[in-house]
């Protein structure tokens, strides 16, 4: 399973999840979902947006586990 986390006031969340690695840089998505999920592999680093918040960019990790 892969994660898609970002960092927000300092807590780490994860705002998607597939089993397969489908992220690329620059896509949109929720920030509002909190999955459940374990840091163990970094997989890499993204530039997303998201939707509720239309402009800024966010750093986001993929992880898988």
């Amino acid at each position: 399973m892969y994660y898609l986390a970002i960092k927000n006031l300092g807590i780490e969340k994860c705002i998607d999840k597939n089993i397969n690695d489908i992220y690329e840089d620059g896509q949109y998505y929720s920030y509002l979902p909190d999955f459940y999920f374990v840091k163990t592999n970094i997989v890499k680093r993204l530039r997303i947006k998201c939707i509720e918040i239309p402009g800024p960019v966010f750093n986001a990790t993929v992880y898988s586990d």
